[in-house]
C-alpha cells in the first residue's frame, strides 16, 4: 500500500500544480475579460475536445489496454497506435483550413478570427505527440514525469496569456492564442523526448496488430461520441438557447469544478495501470473494493467541502462571475461520479467488451440532450448545470452496474448512500441561500467520516504494512 501512495503521489504532483496554476489563470482571466468573451474561449476548448474525439479513433485506449502484452516492443505498438490518427489529423485539417470563415462564425460569432481557426488546425498533430506521449509516460508509471509536463503546459498558457495581455488584447483572442501556442510548445518537447527516441518507422507496421486494436478501440468510438454528448452537450445548447455571457457564466463554474477535477485526473491516471497489473497478477478482489470505498468516501467528502468554501470561490472569481457559484452544485456531479466510476468499471476493460461502452454513453448522453431541452429554456445555466447532474448519475450506475455483471458482484450500497447525500447537497446549495445550505455540507461531511471511521482504521492498518 505504502509504493501504490507514493505512486499515487507522483502522478498527483502534476495535477495539483496545474491546478493552481489555474486558480491563478482564471482569475486572472475574469478579472480582465466579460463572461460573454469567456464563453468564446469556451467554444475554442470545445472544438478542440470533439476534434480529439474523433481523431484518436479509440487507438489510444487500444494502447493503453496492449501496453503490457507489447511493451518489449514499444517502436512498434507505438507506430500501429499513430498511424490512423495521424492521417485523420491530415483530414481534418484539410477541411478547417478549407472551411475557415464558417468554422470561425460557429466557434466566435464572427467570420474573420482566420488565426485562431488556423492555430486550431495547426495544433491538432501536437495533441497527438502529447497525448500518446504521455500515455507511455503514464503506462510507464513515471508519476514525476507525467507530472513535469502536466505543469509545464499549465505554466506557458499563464505565461503566453500574460504577455499577450499586457502587450496584444484583453480578450477572446489573447487566451486562444495562448492555449494554441501552449499545446504547441508542450508536444514539441514531448515528441523530442518521448516519441524521437522509439524511431518510429512505417515498417513497423503489422495488420495483425492493427485490426487487433481497432477491434478493442473501434467499438469506443460511438461511445466516444455520446460521451462527448454527456460532456459538452450543455455548452452547445447554452450556445443556441441563450448567450455567450451565459456561456461563460457556466464555463466559469466548470472551471471551479476542476478542483475536484485534480482528484479524477490523479486517480485515473494512477489507477489504470495499477488496475490492469493487479488483474494479470490476480491480486484478491478485496483489495479492489478497498481502494472503490476509499475512493468512493474522498469524492463525496471533497464535494461537502467545496460547498462549505463556495463563497470565498466566488471572492476569487469577481463581481462579474459571482453567480457562478449557484452554477456549479449540480457541475461538481461530474468528476465525483465518474472518478468513482474509473473505480468501479475497470471490469469492463478486464473483460475487454468495450461495447458495453456504448450502453453507458447513449443512456446518460441522451438523457442529457433531454434534461438540458426541458431545463435551460426555465433555468438557463442553472438548469444546464441539473441535466449535468443527473446525467452523470446515470453514467456512473450504469457503468457501475455493467461491470458488476461482467466482473463479479462486489458490494453497492456505499454508493446508494453517497449518491442521496450529493443529490441532497446540490440541489440545498443551487436553491437555498444562507446557514442552511452550509449546514447541509457541514453534517453530510460528518456523517461521511463517521460512516466510513472503520475503513479508515483498516487503511491506515494496511499502509503500515510492506506493500505486497
Amino acid at each position: 500500500m505504502k509504493e501504490l501512495l507514493k505512486k499515487f503521489g507522483a502522478f498527483s504532483i502534476g495535477p495539483m500544480a496545474a491546478a493552481v496554476i489555474s486558480l491563478i489563470t482564471v482569475p486572472l482571466i475574469t478579472h480582465f475579460i466579460s463572461p460573454a468573451e469567456y464563453g468564446r474561449t469556451s467554444m475554442f476548448t470545445l472544438a478542440q475536445g470533439m476534434l480529439s474525439m474523433l481523431m484518436y479513433m479509440g487507438m489510444d485506449q487500444a494502447f493503453v489496454r496492449e501496453f503490457n502484452a507489447t511493451k518489449e516492443q514499444m517502436s512498434k505498438l507505438m507506430t500501429n497506435a499513430v498511424a490512423i490518427p495521424a492521417v485523420i489529423v491530415l483530414v481534418l485539417d484539410i477541411i478547417i483550413v478549407v472551411n475557415a470563415e464558417l468554422v470561425s462564425y460557429m466557434l466566435f460569432d464572427n467570420n474573420d478570427e482566420y488565426l485562431a481557426v488556423w492555430l486550431l488546425a495547426l495544433m491538432l498533430p501536437f495533441m497527438i505527440i502529447s497525448h500518446f506521449s504521455l500515455l507511455k509516460i503514464r503506462m510507464e508509471e513515471k508519476g514525476v514525469q507525467y507530472s513535469f509536463f502536466t505543469i509545464l503546459l499549465k505554466v506557458v498558457i499563464l505565461i503566453l496569456t500574460v504577455i499577450l495581455f499586457a502587450l496584444y488584447e484583453k480578450n477572446f483572442r489573447s487566451v486562444v492564442y495562448a492555449m494554441a501556442v501552449a499545446e504547441i510548445i508542450n508536444g514539441s518537447i514531448l515528441y523530442v523526448l518521448a516519441l524521437r527516441p522509439l524511431k518510429l518507422n512505417i515498417k513497423n507496421l503489422e495488420k495483425n496488430l492493427i485490426n487487433k486494436m481497432l477491434a478493442f478501440g473501434l467499438p469506443l468510438i460511438p461511445a466516444s461520441i455520446l460521451s462527448w454528448v454527456l460532456t459538452s452537450m450543455d455548452k452547445v445548447m447554452l450556445r443556441t438557447m441563450c448567450d455567450y455571457g451565459e456561456l461563460g457564466l457556466y464555463t466559469a463554474a466548470f472551471k471551479i469544478v476542476s478542483v475536484l477535477s485534480i482528484v479524477q485526473t490523479c486517480f485515473t491516471l494512477f489507477w489504470t495501470p495499477v488496475a490492469y497489473r493487479w488483474y494479470e497478477e490476480k491480486v484478491d478482489n478485496k483489495q479492489f473494493e478497498l481502494v472503490n470505498k476509499l475512493v468512493a468516501a474522498v469524492m463525496t467528502a471533497m464535494c461537502m467541502g467545496i460547498l462549505i468554501f463556495k463563497d470565498v470561490v466566488a471572492f476569487i472569481l469577481g463581481e462579474d462571475f459571482a453567480a457562478a457559484i449557484y452554477i456549479f452544485p449540480f457541475i461538481l456531479l461530474n468528476p465525483i461520479m465518474y472518478t468513482m466510476s474509473e473505480a468501479t468499471a475497470v471490469g469492463i476493460g478486464f473483460s475487454r467488451k468495450t461495447h458495453y461502452t456504448i450502453i453507458v454513453s447513449a443512456s446518460s448522453g441522451i438523457l442529457n440532450i433531454v434534461l438540458n431541452y426541458l431545463l435551460i429554456p426555465l433555468c438557463g445555466s442553472v438548469g444546464a448545470a441539473i441535466a449535468t447532474g443527473i446525467s452523470y448519475i446515470v453514467f456512473f450506475w450504469v457503468r457501475t452496474l455493467i461491470s458488476r455483471k461482467l466482473w463479479y458482484a462486489f458490494p453497492i450500497k456505499d454508493y446508494v448512500v453517497y449518491t442521496i447525500l450529493i443529490l441532497i447537497n446540490g440541489w440545498v446549495n443551487t436553491f437555498v441561500i444562507g446557514l442552511p445550505a452550509y449546514l447541509t455540507s457541514i453534517v453530510s461531511l460528518i456523517l461521511v467520516g463517521i460512516y466510513n471511521y472503520k475503513s479508515i482504521i483498516q487503511i491506515i492498518s494496511l499502509i503500515k504494512r510492506k506493500d505486497r
